[in-house]
């Protein structure tokens, strides 16, 4: 909280890169705003004042009187950084001000689709060379920090002795078991400069030096008998050390797992609702990539006969998206924590969880994960837990085991798409798909697209699917063309290449000849000079 002593203090100095002055007596465009915020953001943080002229004297503002504490959430959903906003009544006048903190470290902030700095008094794009320094700023490995007073007898022995044993198992060498805790310590880099690090808080440490010095290094369990019932069924907290808990963890998991039966042939199978493998890789995840300089937050993961998700503070890692993350390099924002987990083989290897929970869902029938919920502060993952298409994957183990051919999580994932989505226009292995009989396409020209075979639905046993879907793409574009003749009361090849970009000219003329020909459209003059329009007696219903 700010005294109107602070704003005397501030206004000592002049503007600058980081410190900006608005006189804004009575209004404050919310566009300059957000300009504003991302550029000192981008300089290293600093503030902005409203209702302070050029000079540095207070004149008094009177904007934002009564909704101010809307506008950091407003800013937010512009740059994606939280900035705190104040008024104060000091004597010569109102002052608003603006903290703002620093870009992140190898982030640029971005306002109204420009990265911006300042230059005078001007604000300008940022120059190509200043972003590629930012873009190529290393961020620090937090779960390497050195704890000062932390010491080997502050280790729990139980979660030392799990360390040591998976380190025997995964390098093959049982001597390991035996090896001083010290020197286990060195050889996995968890101890620095003979110092121990706070990865080694978070897997070794006892709880109550974790409750001590990392409150926030826990881990919450929350059931509910449906996703969307605001209070839990039941709840359990882990604080202590990762290495006695993760085993821990998967059981209160699986204590409550559900199981959908399924017929193969003569044998009866089952899919479980939470994968083993598929919930500990996301509970790793989290464990190695959450923010633990953020205080207050822990992971939670919720859970559902429904759905499975697991929550953890922080944003994703810099370069990462959830458009990107099953094709960026593994990128750690924990490192030592992650290469801990691939030393133990808690993970078979660091960074291809992700894949590993997105194939197991789609093999199973359950569609794909998402990360809905996921921001600039946290990241979400969202599993699926009920069988959506059991169906889907019978047909595919028939195809592999017909045909001889096995599937990559890529085309699996690609498959997948195209049996929600339905119709896509370019899968990157159609030439794979095709040869094997399970898509086809859809036209012929440069419009062409593709879906899953009629094999496909007549194993599903719903060829009224298929003919659907095959016959929607021409005739939705014969009725966008009906729609536009009768809104326009005309219409000429021009408007339907401006519709249909995707459609060579001849194919346009195919439909118009197909509506001429079924009677619902005729043609008006010449060639060149003339139109279409509706039949008399033709009326279309939107």
């Amino acid at each position: 909280m700010y005294i109107p002593e602070d704003i005397d203090d501030i206004l000592q100095n002049r503007e600058n890169k980081v410190l900006e002055f608005k006189e804004a007596k009575s209004n404050f465009d919310s566009r300059e705003r957000s300009d504003y915020c991302a550029a000192i953001a981008n300089a290293g943080g600093g503030k902005l004042l409203l209702g302070v002229n050029n000079d540095g004297k207070i004149i008094g503002t009177a904007v934002y009187a009564g909704t101010i504490e809307k506008i950091p959430q407003e800013i937010y959903q512009v740059i994606g950084i939280w900035v705190t906003v104040e008024d104060i009544n000091h004597q010569n006048g109102r002052v608003v001000i603006f903290d703002i903190p620093a870009r992140p470290v190898g982030h640029c902030v971005k306002s109204n689709g420009r990265y911006l700095t300042r230059k005078g008094e001007s604000l300008v794009e940022m120059d190509s060379e200043t972003m590629r320094q930012i873009l190529n700023e290393i961020q620090p490995d937090f779960s390497a920090s050195i704890i000062e007073n932390l010491i080997i007898s502050d280790l729990d022995e139980q979660a030392v002795g799990d360390f040591k044993k998976r380190m025997a198992e995964k390098t093959g060498n049982p001597a390991l078991i035996n090896c001083s805790t010290d020197k286990i310590l060195q050889d996995a880099e968890l101890i620095r400069n003979e110092k121990l690090t706070l990865a080694c808080l978070i897997l070794l440490g006892k709880k109550e030096k974790i409750a001590e010095l990392l409150p926030q290094a826990e881990i919450i369990y929350e059931w509910r008998s449906t996703p969307e019932q605001i209070h839990h069924d039941f709840r359990i907290t882990w604080r202590a050390p990762y290495f006695v808990v993760y085993d821990d963890i998967w059981q209160t998991i699986h204590a409550r797992n559900l199981r959908t039966p399924y017929q193969e042939g003569f044998i009866q199978q089952e899919i479980l609702a939470f994968d083993e493998k598929s919930c500990r890789e996301a509970v790793n995840n989290a464990v190695a990539h959450r923010d633990y300089s953020i205080s207050g937050r822990s992971i939670f993961i919720y859970a559902s006969p429904q759905s499975f998700a697991v929550v953890s503070p922080g944003g994703f890692p810099q370069y990462i998206t959830p458009e990107n993350i099953l094709k960026a390099a593994p990128h750690w924002r924990n490192r030592l924590i992650a290469e801990a987990f691939e030393r133990t083989k808690l993970v078979e290897k660091s960074g291809q969880g992700i894949d590993v929970i997105f194939e197991a869902a789609i093999r199973q029938g359950k569609g794909i994960p998402d990360f809905k919920g996921t921001d600039a502060h946290t990241v979400r993952i969202n599993i699926p837990a009920k069988v959506k298409d059991a169906e889907f994957v019978k047909f595919l183990e028939k195809v592999m085991n017909e045909k001889q051919v096995s599937f990559s999580f890529d085309e699996i994932y690609e498959l997948e798409l195209l049996r929600e989505q339905k119709i896509t226009t370019n899968p990157q292995h159609k030439e794979k798909f095709l040869k094997l009989g399970i898509v086809e396409k859809i036209g012929k020209t440069s419009g062409t697209k593709y879906m899953l075979s009629h094999r496909y639905y007549s194993y599903e046993e719903k060829p009224g699917i298929y003919t659907r879907i095959k016959g929607i793409s021409r005739e939705k574009n014969k009725e966008l063309i009906l729609n536009h003749i009768q809104r326009e009361g005309r219409g000429i090849k021009k408007d339907f290449i401006d519709t249909f970009p995707e459609l060579k000219v001849s194919d346009i003329s195919n439909l118009l000849q197909e509506l001429k020909e079924e009677g619902k459209i005729e043609r008006i003059g010449t060639e060149r000079a003339g139109f279409w329009k509706l039949k008399s007696d033709e009326k279309v219903i939107d």
